[in-house]
């Protein structure tokens, strides 16, 4: 139980230096536009701060000892399907830069929905195409927002 407790932690730790990170770096990408309109870098800025706020909630629970909310000790296969949640991610980021944002995104959702939650793969390609779909009408069509391409040149970023 206590190895577990810790492997709680490492993750929690590393969940709150990615969102606090992820925060830093929206900065760059400008927080608000001319006019105060909202900018690419809000989304990340306000996802990382109140990502990094919750890790870091959970982070002291877990160093502190705490059970898990229902009271029962922690499922190792729980914690495999996060560390496994979080390879999956730097793979996608990884894939930006080549494949494009949207790209990435559609399969990181497709193998998340597929593998890792095992649901059938007409359903889990339905699931990725629907997300991608209003991923980019959020961003590119709705708050003008471009998306990396990448090297496919799919986004939306001129």
């Amino acid at each position: 139980m206590r190895s577990l407790l810790r492997g709680e932690s490492a993750v929690w730790a590393v969940l709150v230096c990615l969102s606090t990170g992820m925060a830093a770096a929206s900065f760059g990408y400008g927080v608000t536009k001319e006019g105060g309109q909202v900018g690419p870098g809000f989304l990340p800025l306000v996802s990382g701060v109140a990502l990094a706020v919750l890790s870091a909630a959970c982070l002291v629970r877990s160093v502190r000892g705490g059970a898990s909310p229902s009271g029962e000790d922690v499922d190792p296969r729980r914690i495999r399907t996060l560390w496994t949640v979080f390879g999956l991610l730097l793979a996608a980021l990884l894939l930006v830069p080549v494949t494009g944002f949207l790209v990435a995104f559609g399969l990181l959702v497709f193998t998340v929905s597929a593998f890792v939650e095992r649901q059938r793969v007409v359903s889990a390609a339905g699931v990725a195409v629907a997300a991608t779909l209003v991923l980019y009408a959020v961003f590119v069509l709705f708050l003008g927002v471009p998306l990396p391409g990448g090297l496919l040149g799919v986004g939306g970023d001129g």
